[in-house]
């Protein structure tokens, strides 16, 4: 079940509460009393654990280090590149 997260635009008052997908959004702020509940968008605490996953996506073997923030970037640099060097593809109208 998902946990949300709520602010009284009233009285400031922030809370979470945990809620089914179906559920409607909370409106009602519990300490004012007040319909000025507003449900707010955060990012979630989604991890993967167990052998395969790595935290970074591209660290087959544990004994060499991971890629630089460089690296990665230079990657993808190589990779934007490429892609411009490759002809456009025309469309033909039918």
């Amino acid at each position: 079940m998902p946990t949300y997260e709520y602010r009284c635009n009233a009285c400031g008052h922030e809370l979470e509460a945990f809620q089914k997908i179906t559920e409607n959004a909370l409106r009602e702020c519990p300490v004012c009393g007040k319909p000025e509940l507003e449900r707010l968008i955060s990012g979630g605490n989604f991890m993967l654990k167990g052998q395969g996953w790595y935290k970074d996506g591209y660290n087959p073997d544990p004994k060499k280090p991971a890629r630089t923030e460089n690296q990665r970037a230079d990657r993808l640099q190589k990779a934007v590149d490429e892609d411009k060097k490759k002809p456009e593809k025309k469309v033909e109208a039918a």
